[in-house]
């Protein structure tokens, strides 16, 4: 039996990405991902073993990806709000920058599939974004940063970078170095 081909598993992981993208998670099929990825149905079977399978690995892929661009240029040793805005610009430029994969997350995140493994993902999570919350537990540490759960406060960062994209995207303001600092003066504001 031949290997399986990466980049065809790439193409099917991504066409999920572009059709929430263009029509919402609820609408993705197992039909229109093998249509937008150029692979027959039966050869989409090969790589997944339904559409469950698809959405749980697109979302893992996704949140790798994002994660790592997250943390780029991240010194914890560095005042906590020059890296909590490092953080933010590199989150807000990803957004901006992968418009289907960012909307597929939040559809995601908002739908009944994160309940499947929810325990397993949170686990993830915060072993992915431990920079995060070490940063978080740093500011608390220096009095800088509300003493609240770390959920909480990641929760509304995150919701924060979220609108600030979204807002962009749909062009209720512009992109500007100005709107950057503004809307995380906002968001450290928040939580200081």
């Amino acid at each position: 039996m031949r290997p399986l081909d990466p980049d065809k598993r790439e193409k099917i992981l991504n066409s999920a990405y572009v059709l929430t993208g263009r029509q919402g998670l609820a609408s993705v099929t197992i039909s229109g991902i093998s249509k937008t990825a150029g692979v027959a149905a039966g050869t989409l079977y090969i790589y997944f073993k339904n559409k469950e399978e698809v959405v749980q690995l697109a979302y893992a892929a996704v949140e790798d990806k994002m994660t790592q661009a997250m943390y780029r240029d991240f010194d914890i040793n560095l005042p906590v709000r020059q890296s909590l805005k490092q953080i933010y610009i590199n989150m807000l430029n990803y957004r901006l920058n992968h418009y289907d994969e960012t909307v597929f997350i939040d559809q995601y995140q908002q739908s009944g599939y994160i309940q499947l493994n929810f325990s397993k993902q949170l686990a993830e999570y915060e072993k992915q974004n431990k920079p995060l919350y070490d940063l978080l537990e740093k500011g608390q540490r220096e009095g800088i940063i509300k003493a609240l759960d770390a959920i909480i406060l990641i929760s509304f960062f995150d919701g924060a970078v979220r609108s600030c994209s979204t807002g962009i995207i749909q062009k209720l303001f512009p992109l500007s170095q100005q709107l950057i600092d503004d809307c995380f003066d906002l968001v450290w504001r928040g939580i200081s």
